[in-house]
């Protein structure tokens, strides 16, 4: 059974590769088209493949490396640095600033769009689902146009990053308070944190004294095989603390981002087999478990779609005018509508709303839905505003 799982999600996520690159200027992502064909083979679809045990173990693989990518890809240097110019805020500063932004914002949709009943703990709840952003399409759509190692492109991905870490705390607590009066689930990510800024404080400082000559191999691979066991050992102390995978294999990569040398061809390996191999499972399973019959019952979840989709990419869109004095207007509003992008986190927050009886059954479906119309439209537009010669200019300003 895992074979043909293996076969069939290999066989997509090349085809979404192919295809990929074959449409003018690359327009749309892989990840978009291997979301569709998790939908055509699904059981909405063809029902070659169903939601299962195995696909399940092998998209949260994927996702944690996914992570485990998001957080190498992040210089603390550059996130930390002043800017150049004495008016100019740091990267850090804006995604701060922006994540705060758009907190207030999606609180402000949500207020709008729900009946005046909803109580102010359910408005919270869909405040933090609305803020979220798929650190899993932004990092690749930054990495393709080489963006990443410039101001412009760590503002994007600590600023999605931000977005990330602020859901997965703030749903937990606020489920934690709706189910028991407590936010116990905070804690153990709070406690995952801790722990992981003192491996980045002292583990780098240790490890500067062995030279980077045995640290690397052709054969032996050994910081691909470190990069592995310390997501799955970091992955198995987020278990025992009741925290979230997302953010453990983010905090790893983060951690190995300040091991591993910027220049080193290891990252690219490590980039190799997660977007070549294990990253497209959990995409596709995206596909897999969306679920259109839940969504068409119901008129009153279908006509929200659209309100959610606005509010998604308005309170995106105006925090990210605060680039304008250093970078544009036309890059501040790329990259608005890059961070309008929904999948991995709108869908577990959604989940876990629905599960304490916060969202019903055909509303999680209206979120699923709003994350792959956002996942579709915002890298699309982002790579129509953001041309060629950005990548130039974006690091020219870093």
């Amino acid at each position: 059974m895992i074979i043909s799982v293996i076969a069939l999600a290999c066989a997509g996520s090349a085809i979404a590769a192919i295809l990929a690159r074959w449409m003018p200027r690359a327009l749309l992502p892989a990840l978009v088209l291997e979301i569709a064909f998790g939908i055509l083979i699904g059981p909405n679809g063809m029902a070659l493949l169903a939601p299962g045990p195995a696909m399940e173990m092998l998209a949260k693989l994927g996702f944690g490396v996914l992570m485990l990518i998001a957080g190498l890809e992040i210089d603390l240097g550059m996130l930390l640095a002043r800017g150049q110019k004495a008016k100019q805020a740091s990267p850090l500063m804006l995604a701060v600033m922006m994540s705060l932004m758009t907190v207030v914002m999606a609180a402000f949709g949500a207020w709008l769009l729900l009946d005046s009943s909803t109580p102010l703990l359910h408005l919270a709840i869909y405040a933090v689902i609305l803020s979220t952003t798929s650190v899993g399409i932004v990092v690749p759509t930054i990495q393709e146009r080489r963006l990443a190692d410039g101001a412009y492109g760590q503002t994007i991905l600590s600023t999605a990053l931000l977005a990330d870490f602020f859901t997965m705390i703030a749903i937990s607590s606020l489920a934690g308070i709706v189910v028991s009066g407590r936010a116990e689930g905070a804690l153990g990510s709070l406690a995952l944190v801790g722990i992981a800024g003192l491996a980045i404080w002292l583990l780098p400082k240790l490890l500067a004294r062995v030279p980077a000559a045995q640290l690397d191999s052709r054969t032996s691979l050994p910081l691909v095989r470190l990069s592995l066991a310390l997501l799955f050992m970091v992955a198995w102390l987020a278990e025992r603390l009741e925290s979230e995978l997302v953010l453990a294999a983010f905090l790893a990569g983060l951690l190995l981002g300040q091991i591993i040398p910027r220049n080193s061809h290891r990252r690219e390996t490590l980039e190799a087999i997660g977007y070549g191999f294990i990253v497209p499972f959990f995409f596709i399973n995206v596909g897999l478990k969306f679920d259109i019959p839940a969504l068409f019952a119901s008129p009153k979840a279908l006509l929200l779609v659209p309100g959610f989709v606005a509010v998604a990419f308005a309170n995106k869109i105006i925090p990210a005018l605060l680039l304008v004095p250093a970078h544009g207007r036309k890059m501040a509003v790329a990259a608005g509508l890059l961070l309008s992008a929904r999948l991995s986190l709108i869908v577990a927050a959604s989940d876990i709303a629905t599960r304490i009886g916060v969202l019903d059954t055909a509303t999680n479906a209206a979120m699923v839905l709003v994350a792959i119309i956002s996942a579709a439209l915002a890298p699309l537009l982002f790579n129509i505003l953001v041309d060629r010669k950005a990548p130039i200019l974006a690091n020219a300003e870093a």
